[in-house]
């Protein structure tokens, strides 16, 4: 399971340093470069989704829209109060939009719009900042028309793209810009960020679950773990399960919106992966359902290592084929009659 398979709730602009969890050396780093004023004209933040980057990017750009000149903004200059309103004038960011049915992309127009932007000398700042997110969704042309101004930047623009796929960027950008590289979080950073936000039951196992993703880590504790726990009670329940609980499980997952049957699957996926630990070593520490280990270690007399291998791929392949336009029911009551088998 990865964090853009969880539900991700609309973040609230972050005004300090302080508000990013984690990635205290990569602040380090942007910092010093804010007093040295050695910013170069373009950065490429890539990490997977959920971990900060647009988080750490828009400080970086509030300090360096800031009047006071410092490494952190200043929080009371007539800049920082428009960024923390979200309407400065020399701050402008873009997104993948999505239209119908088609997978949200960033389009010339929205490119050509940047373009524009990035020509106008900047209004209330020293310089103009442009954050172009999910940099990868960009189609051709608009890849094309940006990289133009890559190769010959202005000197009061700075571009920012984050991206959570970064073979996915022409080469060509990928060469022009001063990549910046996110890890996932550490479960005790997005534990300790959760705790902060008043969630405080369960910090550790949400934390544990997120896949190194503070944005997946507070979707999932804002939602609860009711997902979570139905798929680890189907997989406790393997071993002595009737044809017809399997019909009443594949009914139930058949019913879930395809957001959910994604989560659901990932998280069986995470307690296969954790019962591969425990075949590996009975007192392994980084599990992802780690207050479910004696269910978990119940498991270990029906299962193997070869099988489990076999189940992950069958899982993955279950996974992929609800893609195409198939009876979510039916998937589901053929991957479980071959888990069932497995656990025999």
């Amino acid at each position: 399971m990865q964090a853009s398979d969880i539900q991700v709730p609309q973040e609230r602009f972050p005004r300090v340093w302080t508000d990013i969890c984690g990635h205290a050396e990569i602040i380090r780093r942007l910092r010093r470069l804010c007093l040295l004023g050695r910013v170069p004209h373009a950065l490429l933040f890539t990490g997977p989704d959920g971990i900060g980057k647009k988080r750490t990017a828009r400080v970086f750009a509030r300090t360096l829209l800031c009047a006071a000149g410092g490494d952190a903004p200043c929080g009371v200059c007539a800049s920082c109060h428009m960024m923390a309103a979200g309407a400065h004038p020399d701050f402008f960011e873009t997104a993948p939009e999505a239209r119908g049915k088609a997978a949200p992309m960033i389009r010339t127009e929205q490119v050509r719009e940047i373009l524009v932007e990035a020509s106008r000398r900047p209004a209330a700042a020293k310089r103009r900042i442009l954050l172009i997110d999910a940099a990868e969704c960009m189609n051709e042309t608009a890849a094309n028309r940006l990289l133009k101004t890559l190769e010959e930047p202005a000197e009061h623009v700075l571009f920012i793209l984050l991206t959570s796929a970064y073979d996915a960027l022409l080469p060509t950008i990928r060469s022009r810009m001063v990549r910046i590289a996110f890890g996932a979080l550490h479960p005790a950073e997005i534990a300790e960020m959760l705790r902060a936000r008043s969630f405080v039951q369960e910090a550790d196992v949400t934390a544990a679950l997120s896949g190194g993703s503070f944005a997946a880590a507070l979707s999932l504790a804002e939602r609860g773990l009711s997902q979570r726990d139905d798929a680890l009670t189907f997989l406790a329940d393997l071993p002595t399960m009737r044809m017809e609980d399997i019909w009443m499980y594949a009914e139930k997952i058949g019913a879930l919106r395809a957001e959910e049957r994604v989560e659901w699957i990932g998280f069986f996926q995470m307690g296969l992966r954790d019962l591969l630990m425990l075949l590996e070593s009975g007192a392994a520490k980084e599990l992802f359902h780690i207050d479910r280990r004696a269910a978990l270690m119940a498991l270990m007399p029906y299962i193997s290592r070869q099988r489990l291998f076999y189940l992950l791929q069958e899982t993955r392949i279950w996974a992929f084929r609800l893609r195409a336009n198939v009876n979510p029911a039916l998937q589901a009551e053929a991957f479980f009659i071959r888990a069932r088998k497995q656990f025999g």
